[in-house]
């Protein structure tokens, strides 16, 4: 099987645990800084679990971008609720298991699940907890297998849900991301859906693309993931777009807000816009830190401290090792 996954006996069926979860509600929820992925693998995955029988939340942690907000009125969806802080609560996470890029109150809330498609994190559960990561191109493909593997059938409207959470995390397949098993999961998800999968894409990244009503800070800081590695502490933002000179004519005021978070943070900080049809990125270089191990990671000289990467396009699987492996020999 081309996935971890760990269970333990409270999802039992006889389970008196899973009896006491059928009365007490959970929270599903994904990552900081929430992009549609993040929102609509939780949404699916409690819709999911209450057709299980179980009380569940789908919720939310931070202000949903442009694209988010399409694809929930899109599915005719209520935003989710905002969770603030999880201590003491019983929560699944979906779409993350780093502890930077969790909730606060993680560390005092109780796991019980964590599905995703990340590298693993930095957290850690007093109890032996069900953990399935798949190395796919979104959270929201591995939540349509769960449907199958549970034998539940997906409605229409829970196709469309995880067929935009597909199409966005994949920039439509044209991310290394995606794999066979996206592609596939989605072609099932369309004929459920009856949509046009293309009309759909197009519709998301206009929305995604609009800078109508963001400032810079919006842009620098709408999609930041922190990461730590060797004691070293840095933040790699990504702005996507379909219309990449329109945000580059925003520089100075980028550079202005990346100054600040420099200077707030105390940590190194990297932005990208990646354009979303040419499959390219524009990497921002802050200072000498950020450009020698820019220049590292990824052999390019920067011209006006943004550095040109054509091909370049996934923070996870491109960006985020190429910086992390410089940091490492430091």
């Amino acid at each position: 099987m081309p996935y971890l996954s760990i269970s333990v006996s409270r999802y039992g069926k006889n389970s008196k645990t899973n009896m006491q979860q059928k009365l007490k509600p959970l929270i599903i929820i994904g990552h900081r800084n929430p992009d549609t992925d993040s929102v609509v693998s939780a949404l699916a995955y409690a819709s999911l679990k209450k057709r299980m029988g179980l009380q569940v939340i789908a919720g939310r942690t931070g202000k949903l971008n442009k694209e988010t907000k399409f694809v929930l009125s899109f599915l005719n969806q209520p935003t989710p609720p905002l969770i603030s802080d999880l201590s003491g609560k019983s929560v699944i996470l979906v779409d993350h298991n780093d502890i930077v890029q969790a909730v606060p109150g993680i560390e005092k809330a109780e796991i019980l699940e964590i599905i995703d498609h990340h590298c693993l994190g930095g957290l850690e559960t007093e109890k032996p907890i069900f953990y399935r990561a798949e190395p796919v191109g979104s959270t929201s493909t591995i939540i349509a297998k769960i449907f199958n593997e549970k034998a539940v059938k997906i409605s229409k409207a829970e196709a469309k849900m995880l067929l935009t959470g597909i199409i966005s995390d994949t920039l439509f397949f044209n991310s290394p991301t995606a794999t066979e098993e996206d592609k596939k999961t989605a072609k099932k998800l369309k004929l459920i859906a009856g949509i046009n999968m293309a009309d759909l894409a197009k519709k998301m990244f206009d929305a995604k693309s609009s800078l109508r009503g963001l400032s810079a800070s919006d842009i620098v800081n709408g999609d930041e993931k922190e990461f730590e590695l060797n004691s070293v502490k840095f933040t790699i933002s990504v702005f996507e777009t379909a219309n990449p000179d329109k945000v580059k004519a925003k520089s100075a005021e980028i550079f202005k807000v990346m100054s600040q978070n420099k200077t707030e943070k105390k940590q190194l900080i990297f932005f990208l816009i990646i354009d979303i049809f040419r499959a390219a990125s524009f990497l921002y270089i802050l200072g000498e830190e950020e450009n020698q191990i820019a220049q590292k990671a990824f052999l390019i000289e920067p011209k006006n401290r943004i550095m040109y990467l054509p091909g370049i396009v996934s923070r996870k699987k491109q960006v985020v090792p190429a910086i992390s492996k410089v940091i490492k020999d430091l």
